[in-house]
Parts: structure tokens; C-alpha cells; sequence
């Protein structure tokens, strides 16, 4: 039977790596927008909600900004705004995928200390989560979904993978 002392440090690792994991996949979208996008222009990285920045707790590093919901169970999904106004079908191409690639990377590290590695204990478990969380990312981006989302403040919003191949089909036709 499982008690709290099992329990406990088994959400904990969890929730560090959900945040992890999906800050990781947003800030594979947010570092090729700060390149592409104005000097002017703030990026903005959600983690725990699309786009609602009530009920978190935020840092700013430059031109990035970032959201975090205070729930921790709400840090399995997240979402990158910027303008994209301005930017070619390649630009916005980067930004989008950018995410997903990290998360690929990061299935690819995490296979790889995983293996090399044999040290057992906290950090291995970890790894092993954002191995697990990020695998599970790159392979939902496999499959598009046509169903928007909608921020707070009314945008619309796609999956990654709808958002490539709807780019795709632009640039290609």
C-alpha cells in the first residue's frame, strides 16, 4: 500500500517534471521568436494554461516573459505568444516546430543519460520522467488536430502539429 512517504515524493517529481518538460517545449518556441520578432516586441511563455496569466506568479528576462500558474497540476500544458505578424512562412515555421524539436532533443538526451548513466537515484528517476513526459509530447505532435483553443483575451489557438502542417500547406501550394 502506498503512504505518504511514497506519495508525496512521487508528485513532487511529477510536478518538476511537468514544468520542466513543458518549459523546455515553450522555450523551443520563445528563443526563435525573440530572434525573428522586433526588438520591440515581447515573447511571452504560458506554463499551466493558454494564455491566462491570472492566478500566477511571473519573471521577466529581457524581452521574455513568463507566466506560471501558481497549481502545479495545471503545468502539463503551456503556450507561446508573440506577434508573427511580420514574419515569413519560414519564421514562422522555426518558432512553431521549435518546440516540439526541443522536445525531441530532449527524448533524445534523456534516452542517452539513461543509458549512459547508471547511477542510480533522484536525478535518474527525473530524467527518466522528462524522458517519459517528452517522448509523449513529440509523439502527440505527430498527430494534428484541427480543434482551436482560445486564450483569455479571445485568440485562437492550434497544436503545434496543426500549426506545421497548416504552414506547410501554405508554403507548398
Amino acid at each position: 500500500m502506498l503512504d505518504a512517504l511514497t506519495v508525496l515524493p512521487l508528485l513532487l517529481l511529477i510536478v518538476i517534471t511537468l514544468f520542466i518538460t513543458v518549459f523546455l517545449h515553450e522555450l523551443g518556441h520563445a528563443i526563435p521568436a525573440l530572434l525573428v520578432t522586433e526588438r520591440y516586441q515581447d515573447v511571452t511563455i504560458y506554463i499551466g494554461s493558454i494564455g491566462d496569466a491570472n492566478k500566477s506568479f511571473h519573471f521577466t528576462i529581457g524581452r521574455l516573459i513568463v507566466y506560471c500558474k501558481y497549481n502545479p497540476l495545471l503545468w502539463y500544458r503551456g503556450c507561446c505568444v508573440f506577434s508573427d505578424y511580420n514574419l515569413s512562412i519560414d519564421q514562422k515555421l522555426l518558432c512553431t516546430a521549435g518546440g516540439p524539436l526541443v522536445s525531441i532533443l530532449c527524448t533524445i538526451g534523456g534516452w542517452y543519460l539513461l543509458m549512459a548513466v547508471q547511477q542510480e537515484g533522484f536525478l535518474r528517476v527525473l530524467v527518466g520522467g522528462i524522458f517519459t513526459v517528452s517522448l509523449l509530447i513529440a509523439v502527440a505532435f505527430l498527430i494534428p488536430d484541427p480543434r482551436p483553443r482560445y486564450t483569455p483575451s479571445g485568440l485562437t489557438v492550434y497544436t503545434d502539429s496543426y500549426q506545421v502542417f497548416r504552414l506547410l500547406k501554405m508554403k507548398f501550394t
